[in-house]
């Protein structure tokens, strides 16, 4: 045996259990998945759609308003009837 020579197994350890927590952390999970927000009469619409109507100046009108909800890194985008 070779006495010498350190074991590396504290630090590959240590970085899987870092990959894992990252993965465990960032995945999407289906029971969360996307929620309107709290109102009836709300679509999903695209982040196109969303981000149209706010360069016309549009998130909010007679007929209803565009709502994001979400963390910035997993946004949803919802039009809701006023």
């Amino acid at each position: 045996m070779d006495t010498s020579r350190k074991s590396d197994w504290p630090a590959v350890f240590f970085l899987l259990l870092l990959a894992a927590a990252l993965l465990t952390a960032f995945t999407p999970s289906p029971a969360k998945g996307q929620q309107p927000p709290l109102r009836e009469g709300c679509r999903t619409v695209s982040k196109l759609e969303y981000d149209t109507a706010k360069r016309e100046y549009v998130l909010i009108s007679k007929g209803g308003r565009y709502v994001q909800t979400g963390h910035f890194w997993r946004r949803s985008y919802w039009w809701c009837h006023v």
